[in-house]
């Protein structure tokens, strides 16, 4: 086996979603931002002969590994709802697909690791739609911090004074980790139910968020995010340790 490159860890930061995994996708490039995430992916993905083995550490308090084979990976095909294949403009990173293809077998054996609420869309691909609270705990083994992820409340209005907090300790130590999503209709300049990576907080008190699926960075004041932001979920650097 071989680990992944730095280069391969870096270009997570910045990949592109394809299919309705933005919880996927967004967690990963998250945990490429912080020290102890990179070890997290170094150590959970490796290249094999034949493709990538992908290791989860915590399913129902036990790790496992999944294995993604070149030829699994070039059989998950983006398409339509008519199952015809969509054309991709942006190559598939590899290393997102291997994690796609070990998700599926992941839900295949364990199917509740897919919450109810998010079974209710229509999609192609088991791995699609789930919480990135679930996949950060099952992939990294560590429980993360979660605000306001579940429940009835849209916004984080409620929870204001927490948000603010993370936001702040995000400024003062950008080694971190974290995830932030949105729900339906209150998110005007944002994606409805969509998750972003938590980029930076900057000194003028605005976040950047990277959105994978369009490859763009959004930029919100506190108050906008805190108007507009559903969620926030993640680790700080030593949370991950």
């Amino acid at each position: 086996m071989k680990l992944l490159s730095l280069n391969e860890i870096n270009n997570l930061k910045f990949a592109k979603q394809h299919f309705q995994d933005c919880y996927l996708v967004s967690s990963i490039g998250a945990l490429s931002k912080s020290m102890y995430g990179r070890r997290t992916l170094f150590e959970n993905i490796v290249h094999t002969d034949k493709g990538y083995r992908i290791r989860f550490n915590n399913i129902d308090g036990r790790k496992e590994d999944f294995f993604a084979t070149h030829e699994e990976m070039d059989k998950l095909i983006y398409m339509d709802k008519y199952m015809n294949p969509i054309p991709i403009a942006i190559p598939h990173n590899p290393v997102i697909k291997a994690l796609e293809v070990a998700m599926n077998k992941l839900l295949e054996k364990y199917p509740s690791k897919k919450p109810f609420i998010c079974r209710f869309p229509s999609c192609n691909e088991k791995f699609e739609f789930n919480k990135p609270s679930n996949f950060l705990e099952m992939f990294t083994g560590k429980k993360p911090i979660k605000l306001n992820e579940g429940g009835i409340r849209l916004n984080l209005k409620s929870k204001k004074e927490n948000a603010e907090k993370i936001f702040e300790e995000i400024k003062r130590n950008p080694n971190c980790s974290f995830v932030a999503g949105t729900s339906i209709g209150l998110n005007k300049g944002l994606s409805d139910n969509h998750c972003y990576t938590v980029d930076r907080v900057n000194k003028n008190n605005t976040i950047e968020l990277f959105d994978h699926r369009f490859l763009e960075t959004i930029t919100l004041t506190y108050e906008q995010a805190i108007n507009k932001l559903k969620f926030l979920v993640g680790y700080f650097n030593q949370e991950l340790k």
